[in-house]
């Protein structure tokens, strides 16, 4: 780690950074310290502005949070952790009579795995119910909240603006994905592929290069412009990547469509609904939404109540049940138990 005193979603970055030799030591202590596994559980995302939308979904009187910098870096400490205190168990050390490999889980991206299969199962390793956790963001209850507050900020819109708006029919979400997603299919096929095609340019931070294939007015994408942006930066086998793109486009009978939320990335969702909203909302103070404005406003809006609703949080709520036994409620903030007991059974 580079730096000190850095800082990332309010956090000082060395004192979030998962290092695995100070994690095995907290561990073995805990469990030297808290007979019948009492000690805490170590929760590892991938980077600082995962833990901070999770900071608020876990419970830390009973969890450490920690960021691994990198999908790969969070499997391999939870990986790396477990196999130390089994082989510890294994060589009969009787401060790992607890099983310290139960005192850490993982939380990655599924990124594209739906389609190429790239993530194998893994113990204690859980994935997002969507491509990103920027798509998670979008998908849920965050997206109405960012909006609600944006109007409260901005002018009173115009007959042209609502008239403007009205062009998604009433779904936003759909208009977003159906957007983004023919670009989310380009970097699948790149990676599938090899051609080392950059996608790099293709982004919001200082030119609005989706303003070039995605329409202002119906958020529609313009395939054809996208292809010749994706050329621009890849001469080199920018003809033959579109080529292979095409064709899986035909052969695919819009199989990858289907799953927009899988094939959608998330920063590509913002960056579309970064312009729609700066285009449909004028702000008091002139000053239009940023990208970085926009991404912390979706993670501040995005409520424990919708983590309860994920997937992810069943499968971490089975696997609480399965290493602390029934009916325990340890590891996830209050408000998450409230939101599952009050969701219907059945």
């Amino acid at each position: 780690m580079k730096g000190k005193n850095r800082r990332f979603a309010g956090y000082r970055l060395e004192d979030i950074w998962a290092d695995p030799d100070e994690i095995q030591g907290m561990i073995e202590t805990m469990e030297m310290t808290y007979p019948g596994m009492g000690g805490k559980v170590f929760v590892i995302t991938e980077g600082p502005y995962d833990l901070e939308v999770y900071d608020r979904c876990f419970n830390t009187d009973t969890c450490i949070l920690r960021i691994a910098n990198s999908k790969e870096n969070v499997c391999d400490i939870v990986e790396g952790i477990r196999a130390g205190s089994a082989r510890a168990t294994a060589d009969g050390e009787d401060h790992c009579s607890t099983r310290g490999e139960h005192c850490i889980i993982g939380i990655i991206d599924r990124d594209y795995s739906l389609f190429d299969c790239s993530l194998k199962e893994r113990e204690n390793i859980f994935l997002t119910d969507t491509h990103d956790l920027e798509t998670m963001l979008v998908a849920s209850g965050a997206l109405e909240n960012v909006i609600e507050h944006v109007e409260q900020i901005s002018l009173p819109q115009t007959f042209a603006q609502k008239a403007y708006g009205s062009l998604r029919e009433g779904d936003l979400r759909v208009a977003l994905a159906g957007a983004a997603r023919y670009l989310g299919l380009a970097v699948l096929v790149n990676n599938q592929a090899g051609f080392n095609i950059t996608f790099k340019h293709i982004n919001c931070k200082k030119r609005d290069i989706f303003s070039r294939f995605v329409s202002a007015e119906t958020l529609e994408c313009d395939v054809e412009a996208l292809k010749k942006v994706i050329c621009e930066k890849n001469a080199g086998r920018g003809e033959e990547f579109i080529e292979a793109f095409d064709r899986i486009v035909r052969d695919s009978g819009g199989y990858y469509f289907e799953y927009p939320w899988h094939i959608c990335r998330g920063h590509d969702l913002i960056c579309i609904l970064l312009r729609d909203l700066n285009l449909r909302y004028s702000p008091r103070d002139n000053e239009p939404i940023g990208g970085r404005d926009l991404e912390r406003l979706l993670r501040r809006n995005y409520y424990a109540v919708y983590f309860a609703e994920t997937n992810l949080c069943r499968q971490i709520c089975d696997w609480e049940e399965e290493t602390f036994g029934s009916g325990v409620s340890r590891i996830f903030s209050p408000q998450i138990y409230r939101a599952l007991l009050s969701k219907p059974t059945g």
